[in-house]
């Protein structure tokens, strides 16, 4: 039930609040991908695709970029299981949940999958090599701005579970 109040939340405020603020033009930060990231490693894996699937097709739906929300989470959503198989060890559980992750360790698997997603975005919404340095600064920007809202996910929620 949490997951679905997190995929409803995370959908309403990006579309009607976070793709509305536009901080020069070019930084919009993608905190729906919080929901990608923080799907538990035991889910089936193409469950996992399919949400992945499900919350980029809706953001694409009301943002008009013709899939590449989709795409883009569906790609960091298989680095994501590529990554827990890697790390995978009954004695490190914690290493699979990123919500269960040291705050620095948090910050740097965080970092690498927004990134990622963020260069995605924006090659597709470009498709030209010509335009890398656009690109790789507006993945900059959006990508400290993302991350960012992440941290203060992470705070609120740390806090949120100390409370029960």
């Amino acid at each position: 039930m949490n997951r679905i109040k997190l995929f409803f939340f995370v959908i309403f405020l990006q579309i009607f609040i976070l793709n509305n603020i536009q901080f020069s033009g070019y930084i919009n930060p993608y905190y729906y991908i919080i929901f990608v990231l923080t799907i538990p490693h035991k889910t089936n894996k193409v469950s996992n695709l399919i949400l992945s699937f499900l919350i980029g097709f809706t953001i694409d739906v009301f943002s008009n970029t013709y899939g590449a929300h989709a795409f883009a989470c569906v790609l960091i959503s298989y680095l994501k299981i590529i990554w827990t198989n890697r790390f995978y060890n009954k004695d490190s559980e914690e290493m699979l949940e990123i919500t269960k992750l040291s705050f620095q360790k948090f910050v740097v698997i965080s970092t690498m999958f927004i990134a990622t997603h963020h260069f995605t975005i924006f090659l597709l919404e470009r498709f030209s090599f010509l335009a890398i340095w656009e690109i790789l600064g507006a993945t900059i920007r959006t990508t400290i701005f993302t991350l960012i809202s992440f941290i203060i996910h992470k705070i609120l929620s740390s806090k949120k579970h100390e409370k029960a």
